[in-house]
């Protein structure tokens, strides 16, 4: 076909014109961390930026500034997961992200078709002229179809394969890229397979050691400041000095009590010192008095002691003759002294030189003792002087209150003392921290610009040399072999721009079964060319449309053997073929709607939602998050998607959940899987079964009402549905039994919860809740905004609610029986039916801030209103009028 380039181009840019533009660096979300050390999360579940938009990730603030590149990344079901290499500075919590939009890639597409030259395989698929599969060696692990389709791999030629969920295309895949690798052969794998992707992925380039050196230096910089500001609030309102003077305060006084004491025990000292000074005093003068009583004798003695001396000198060495004169002489002196000596004895008698030393010793002992009890009794008086100055000044300084001492216990408790000294040393290096910080900001900007670039050479260099190579984009390189997954959901124009990469061998797998392209907007469907290139698969083009006639083409192989999945269901709806032993199957449970009919009826035609679509995909959220499992929610009309997503993610914290269409979950698979039948077409139901069961490992919930399911034809859908429920292969549980609904009475409890705000729609009658209206009056007498949205049809509820201080707002369409409270606790009334038992009001309870949000935008408030709040009734304001 010599011009299906630039037919099939004219019709890429065709689409082009509407496709959305605004690429560019773009906050992808808030960042949140994970378990695993080094990873985060970025949240983009409901947005139209898939895996095949993200260029280039870093992390940085909400206006960018800093930023740390991302060293690894993978995005499934809508959560992006990405490491990076050391921890994050302070203030980087969002994800940004080089995103190539929908026209950048539509342009890519145009582009690539315009360019192709020779491309014999291409021309081959466009005339949908198709080899015939070869026979040939294959693993022996393989059964007889997947043989066949892993020699259409290796053999030269363009061909098909059907392969329906769980019929091992991945495996074959896998296998035949291994060994056409091994044969020197290079591959493209056009796919976004997580095993695939896994197993031939390049190695990543190194981190390099200074950015993880900078990421721990400005971590530890971030610690501070956080301690920082941790002391900062806890010393909040703190003064230091008014601390330290009540701890003295507190000190003396609580020694007040010991210093009376010791002022007491040393009163008792001094006065007992005195007493011991005044007795030592007598002694001394007694000593002294009894001293001088014996002076003329002390004198006597003394004179006779002279005398002695004097005697003892005139005593001769040596002998002398008796009758020299000298000797003479000296005889006299002598009998003279010795006379005298006499005299003065007899004049001290009876008083001897011992009683005179005994009364000098006692006047001695008598002195020493003075002196120490002088010293005792002054040592005491000084000690009393300082016990009474420091009462004095224990009390001068006032009583301390027991308010003092508990605050001064409370913060002797906390250790602000303590933080306090802490944060004048770190005020004191906050200088040299800033200075230190603004250079290692400086120099992380330079190594994620240097590790970006290195990245991308690396990718370049790995899709420009790498002998397998993985992707989603259509490479500019000539492979030897191209294989490509989930063919049937690519636009043909796509399928053609791929197969033109092949010099040898194109084999496409996929399954025209699940849903295929899409063209948006759907009007530009009607040009020719757009139908042609855009809105048709490669297996319709090639007049593969019925499993007879894939069975049939001697170029298609069909994989018939089913290794995971539910064959029955998948047979019954799409198939009729499938083989298969596999004892592990997906359990599958019908939840029944009939018994809530009120929360199945939508509220907006507009958005086209219903209660039940938000309350279950929130409670199986929960059920199977809570029990490790990941869970997704299969929606044929995207106006359903918002209450859903929102409903999941306030019940799904480790973002292992995800609802959409089965064109947006296409290829993933979850452990339990629910399929929203509800309202839907046979074409879309059946569509929903079949990505359903692609996509549920362990459970498949069919969210149905059971009344229609058993009154569904044969052939239909729900019919298929129906014959497994009679042959006991469907369990069938109440949608009442997951959701537990209460009675009407728990409403008056919520309410008495309200602290901000409540909505209140068509609210239950003072009948259904004779609570109702205390409990409205006691919210608004809390502070809380109580607003009721009511049809303006003469509700006698519209007066009683005003009355009670509640703002009545007129709308014309009020729905029944719901209320919002603080924006995050949703009750929704609705009548039960159950299957046995009699019927009852109930009331379902949801918690979370962003289905309580999308229901407040979706449903009619106070900006969506029709009129101002409803006016008194005309004969209340005549009345009013005439009292004034």
């Amino acid at each position: 076909m010599a011009d299906w380039r630039d037919e099939a181009a004219r019709a890429v840019v065709v689409e082009l014109g509407h496709a959305r533009d605004g690429g560019g660096w773009l906050v992808l979300g808030k960042v949140r961390p994970l378990a695993a050390e080094g990873w985060y999360a970025a949240d983009l579940r409901g947005r139209w930026i898939g895996p095949e938009h993200l260029v280039r990730l870093c992390v940085a603030g909400a206006a960018g500034g800093v930023s740390v590149p991302v060293q690894e990344s993978r995005m499934r079901a809508g959560v992006v997961r990405f490491r990076v290499a050391g921890p994050l500075p302070a203030g980087c919590d969002r994800v940004w992200a080089e995103v190539a939009s929908p026209r950048d890639l539509r342009r890519r597409v145009a582009d690539g078709l315009q360019a192709i030259a020779e491309a014999p395989l291409a021309d081959q698929l466009a005339a949908a002229d198709l080899d015939p599969v070869p026979e040939g060696e294959a693993p022996e692990e393989f059964n007889a179809e997947q043989k066949s389709a892993y020699r259409a791999c290796l053999e030269p030629g363009v061909r098909l394969v059907w392969a329906p969920p769980g019929t091992g295309a991945t495996r074959v895949l896998a296998q035949a890229a291994e060994d056409l690798a091994a044969a020197g052969k290079s591959v493209l794998v056009l796919s976004a397979d997580e095993e695939l992707v896994a197993k031939f992925a390049p190695e990543p380039p190194a981190v390099n050691p200074e950015l993880t050196s900078v990421l721990d230096d400005l971590a530890e910089l971030d610690r501070v400041v956080a301690r920082m500001s941790f002391v900062d609030e806890q010393l909040a309102g703190y003064d230091h000095e008014e601390f330290q003077a009540l701890t003295q305060r507190i000190e003396h006084e609580d020694r007040v009590g010991e210093l009376e004491t010791e002022l007491a025990r040393t009163t008792e000292l001094h006065r007992t010192a005195t007493v011991r000074l005044e007795e030592t005093q007598a002694a001394l003068r007694a000593a002294r008095v009894e001293r001088g009583q014996v002076e003329y004798e002390r004198g006597q003695l003394e004179k006779a002691a002279e005398l002695i001396t004097e005697l003892e000198r005139l005593t001769p060495e040596h002998s002398l003759s008796k009758v020299n004169p000298a000797h003479r002489r000296l005889t006299r002196e002598q009998a003279r002294l010795s006379e005298l000596i006499e005299e003065h004895l007899a004049a001290a008698h009876p008083i001897t030189e011992a009683d005179i030393n005994r009364l000098d010793e006692r006047l001695t002992r008598a002195e020493r003792a003075l002196d120490e009890a002088a010293r005792v009794e002054s040592d005491a008086y000084l000690k009393v002087v300082a016990l009474r100055r420091h009462i004095l000044k224990a009390r001068a300084n006032g009583v301390v209150s027991e308010e003092d001492r508990q605050r001064h216990a409370e913060q002797t408790r906390r250790a602000l003392a303590d933080l306090y000294a802490e944060r004048e040393d770190l005020q004191a290096t906050a200088e040299d921290r800033a200075a230190r910080r603004n250079r290692l900001e400086q120099r992380l900007l330079w190594l994620t610009e240097q590790d970006i670039h290195q990245h991308r050479e690396a990718e370049a260099r790995a899709i420009a040399e790498g002998r397998v190579v993985v992707t989603e984009a259509v490479p500019d390189r000539t492979f030897d072999a191209v294989l490509v997954d989930r063919a049937a959901s690519l636009r043909l124009a796509d399928a053609l721009l791929a197969v033109s990469r092949a010099a040898k061998t194109a084999v496409l797998f996929g399954d025209f079964r699940l849903p295929g392209p899409e063209v948006r907007p759907a009007k530009l469907t009607q040009t020719t060319a757009v139908r042609t290139w855009l809105a048709t698969d490669v297996f319709a083009h090639c007049g593969i449309k019925t499993p007879e006639a894939a069975q049939e083409h001697e170029g298609c192989v069909v994989l018939r053997r089913q290794y995971t999945g539910e064959r029955a269901l998948a047979d019954a709806v799409a198939y009729g073929f499938l083989d298969g032993d596999h004892e592990s199957v997906p359990e599958i449970v019908l939840v029944d709607t009939l018994a809530l009919p009120e929360l199945c009826r939508p509220h907006l035609r507009a958005t086209g939602w219903s209660p039940i679509d938000g309350l279950l995909a929130g409670r199986l959220t929960e059920v199977h998050g809570g029990q490790g499992e990941s869970f997704g929610l299969l929606t044929g009309y995207p106006r359903r998607l918002g209450v859903e997503l929102a409903a999941v993610r306030d019940a799904d914290p480790a973002l292992t959940a995800a609802a959409g269409t089965p064109r947006v979950l296409a290829g993933l698979r979850f452990d339990a899987v629910a399929v929203d039948l509800l309202s839907a077409t046979d074409t879309t139901q059946r569509a929903l079964l079949t990505a359903g069961v692609a996509a549920a490992r362990r459970r498949l919930y069919l969210l149905a009402d059971l009344g229609a399911v058993k009154a569904a034809p044969i052939g239909s859908a729900l019919g298929a549905v129906n014959a497994l429920r009679l042959q006991q292969a469907i369990e069938v549980r109440q949608a009442a039994d997951l959701l537990t609904p209460v009675t009407t009475g728990d409403i008056a409890d919520h309410l008495a919860r309200a602290r901000e705000s409540v909505w209140l729609w068509a609210p239950w009658s003072e009948e259904e809740v004779p609570d109702l209206l205390p409990a409205v009056a006691a919210a608004v007498e809390r502070g809380v905004d109580v607003r009721a949205v009511l049809r303006p049809d003469g509700n006698p509820l519209i007066r009683a609610l005003r009355g009670r201080g509640a703002t009545v707002i007129r709308a014309r369409t009020a729905h029944r029986k719901i209320a919002v409270i603080d924006r995050r606790t949703l009750l929704f009334g609705a009548t039960h039916l159950p299957v046995q038992g009699e019927r009852a009001e109930v009331v379902v309870v949801r918690e979370g801030p962003r289905f309580a949000r999308k229901l407040l935008a979706d449903l009619p408030t106070e900006e969506q209103r029709l009129d101002a709040a409803v006016p008194e009734p005309r004969r209340d304001r005549k009345r009013v009028t005439a009292t004034r």
